[in-house]
């Protein structure tokens, strides 16, 4: 009697044990590994300087949306490090579409704007298409590219590569440049030079 009873208790064990329900953890979604960095020599009538970030990158765009006539769209990347105040910022305009409703261009136009843009030139002035680097220096003063011939001036993508996932679809590039800058807050049109900047981020399709 004793060893059913011991059998019994362990059968009745085994239906409590298979009749308990387990949470199913999913997978982890992949996440598109996102490059940031900055890097460059700043040179100011004090001399020059170096600057690096690579602590944090963000991805926003502004959008025009049209009926009857093209949408436009301008990507902007930021890149510096938490703490600090200052940041480079990295600013291309305009792409131009029909909107369909979904308020963004296709996938494919979308590529194939900056696939087609490798050289693009320095926006001559605001609003104007063309690309534009903005650096905020250590005192909070921002910086704009002009189209000037004071600095060696160049921009140059080496290379865009698409990727996706849950947050969005990315244009990732690999960027080399040099620029004047201007900042007319000091004294009018002070400028500075930018030279062999290397920057690593992304634009954001959304």
């Amino acid at each position: 009697m004793k060893k059913t009873l011991t059998i019994g208790v362990i059968a009745g064990l085994v239906f409590l044990v298979s009749c308990t329900d387990h949470e199913v953890i999913p997978p982890p979604v992949p996440l598109v590994d996102l490059d940031c960095l900055c890097e460059g020599t700043v040179t100011t009538q004090n001399g020059d300087s170096t600057i690096s970030y690579s602590d944090t990158c963000t991805y926003s765009s502004t959008k025009t949306i049209n009926t009857g006539s093209l949408s436009n769209a301008e990507y902007n990347t930021q890149v510096w490090n938490s703490g600090m105040n200052q940041k480079v910022e990295l600013e291309m305009r305009s792409l131009y579409w029909s909107d369909d409703g979904s308020n963004n261009p296709t996938s494919t136009d979308w590529q194939a704007y900056f696939n087609g843009n490798m050289n693009p030139n320095y926006a001559p002035t605001a609003g104007d298409d063309g690309v534009v680097v903005r650096w905020t220096d250590p005192n909070g003063r921002v910086w704009t590219s002009d189209t000037g011939q004071v600095c060696l001036s160049s921009f140059t993508y080496n290379l865009f590569t698409y990727d996706s996932d849950t947050t969005g679809e990315y244009m990732e590039f690999d960027a080399v440049f040099h620029a004047r800058l201007l900042n007319s807050d000091i004294t009018p049109d002070s400028s500075i030079c930018i030279k062999n900047f290397h920057m690593k981020s992304a634009f954001r399709r959304e």
